[in-house]
């Protein structure tokens, strides 16, 4: 199937329309879900704080039992039933980062917009938009569900429900802008905040700055900003990039990945040599095999002589 011939996201189950209906694949009674939704702006901890390059922090949350245990039932028995068209690619079952950036390779060029503060700038007016709207859910029920899955009137980003909200809020007009873009000739996905538009053929000025412009329409009529520092426009006689991969040909890594990883490798070489004792189920052996790993999916041909060198480290520790 032509992954651009889609359709809008949809709910494949029924409606609910009370919060005696909600109780039951929740699993909890009325009143427990009342009173968890009342204490849930509390129940998250800080995973991680992330230093930005603009000098500010972003912080990923992590919800806290009994929250936790419901948003985990709330994906199961609620999320897991939308149909997600195949332009979103972010945290859905068979796509990720690689599916996104294969839909755009062999394009000539390459348009990237990135959504500024795309969790924060997710209110709990557009989370209770989704329930109601898109799902269909009573009022009462989409109250109750906000709660639930917001944070101080925010999406909180590293919930277990967050992604997968992220991926609805433009459920009204993205379906129409993917559409428009497809008339076109031009292929349309966006990895949660990260927005990609590509052509086969040669685009003008003008056409260019249209298709920024719907994008940007889309995003302002929602409540939300474009990161202009984040805007790239590439061609193909220069290195074009989606979700951080190349896009000239299949999906692949830049040399410098490549490069950094074998400079990983031969440090942690050089530290055991040397006789400090690394841990090879965590710490910095762990971070590297992970980082060979990622190589490997895509270049397996350069990852393979890394990935021995690593695992002779562990036979020559047992002789």
């Amino acid at each position: 199937m032509n992954p651009q011939a889609t359709s809008a996201p949809s709910y494949s189950q029924h409606r609910i329309g009370t919060l005696n209906s909600l109780r039951l694949p929740l699993g909890l009674s009325v009143d427990e879900l009342l009173s968890l939704a009342q204490r849930a702006d509390g129940l998250y901890r800080v995973a991680k704080s992330i230093a930005k390059p603009d000098g500010s922090i972003r912080n990923t949350y992590d919800a806290l039992a009994p929250l936790k245990a419901v948003h985990r039932r709330i994906k199961s028995q609620i999320l897991d039933h939308v149909v997600y068209p195949a332009y979103l690619t972010g945290s859905i079952k068979g796509s990720d980062y690689k599916v996104n950036a294969a839909l755009h390779t062999n394009a000539r060029i390459v348009i990237n917009e990135d959504i500024s503060g795309f969790f924060p700038s997710t209110s709990a007016e557009h989370v209770f938009n989704i329930w109601h709207g898109l799902f269909g859910f009573s009022q009462e029920v989409s109250q109750c569900l906000t709660q639930l899955t917001t944070r101080q009137g925010e999406l909180p980003q590293g919930a277990i429900t967050s992604s997968f909200l992220a991926n609805l809020v433009f459920w009204q007009d993205e379906p129409t802008l993917h559409a428009k873009f497809a008339a076109q000739g031009l292929v349309y996905s966006r990895y949660v905040d990260d927005i990609a538009v590509s052509s086969k053929t040669f685009l003008s000025n003008q056409e260019k700055s249209e298709v920024m412009r719907q994008i940007y329409g889309m995003l302002l009529k929602h409540g939300y900003q474009p990161k202009r520092a984040k805007h790239e426009i590439s061609t193909s006689g220069t290195r074009m990039e989606v979700t951080k991969l190349s896009v000239n040909a299949k999906p692949g890594l830049g040399k410098a990945v490549y490069s950094k990883t074998r400079a990983a490798v031969h440090d942690i070489e050089r530290r055991i040599a040397s006789g400090e004792v690394l841990s090879f189920e965590r710490g910095p052996y762990a971070q590297v095999m992970g980082r060979v790993l990622h190589l490997e999916r895509f270049h397996p041909g350069k990852a393979a002589p890394l990935k021995k060198r690593l695992l002779a480290l562990q036979e020559g520790t047992k002789t």
